[in-house]
């Protein structure tokens, strides 16, 4: 049984489903193939794709000390709905968003980006984001309204030292 229809079946209210239900990735993925600013990330596990994610390199930063250094952007960045616990299910597996974010850092590190990174939060997904560090750069009006966060390059740092000392 799909997801959506496990959502109607158990009678969750249309708001509380996953604000990202109607994206197709294939048509994501279709509208940027072959070109070298626009990168992916997925995490297969038992079988199956865990969560996905995709970034663009040619935006910049807008938090005032990083004002105009290059940053990776994080156009989509998905978990799949069994691993989200804000459906109501344990999660099959944890931490997939937050391996997707690493990804993002580490790529931001090769890219000589210092680890800054930049995405526009579905609201759904706007504790997250601070929870792990980002800054709320507040609502953008010129996209749909959803909040802006961006990692700094010292906010990356603590990113990966909370990441390592998890880790042990």
């Amino acid at each position: 049984m799909t997801t959506l229809q496990e959502l109607v079946r158990k009678g969750v209210p249309f708001d509380q489903w996953p604000q990202s239900w109607h994206w197709d990735w294939s048509k994501k993925t279709a509208r940027v193939q072959g070109l070298l600013a626009f990168r992916g990330f997925s995490i297969v596990a038992q079988g199956k794709t865990q969560g996905l994610a995709q970034v663009d390199l040619t935006k910049a930063a807008r938090e005032a000390n990083q004002r105009g250094k290059p940053l990776v952007y994080l156009e989509y960045l998905e978990v799949a709905p069994w691993n989200r616990p804000d459906l109501g299910n344990a999660p099959r597996l944890r931490g997939v968003g937050t391996a997707l974010i690493t990804a993002a850092v580490a790529l931001s590190e090769d890219e000589g980006f210092k680890g800054r990174l930049g995405l526009h939060s579905l609201p759904q997904a706007d504790n997250f984001y601070r929870k792990i560090g980002m800054t709320d750069l507040g609502q953008d009006a010129a996209y749909q309204n959803l909040r802006y966060f961006e990692m700094t390059s010292e906010q990356a740092r603590a990113f990966f030292e909370k990441e390592e000392n998890d880790e042990t």
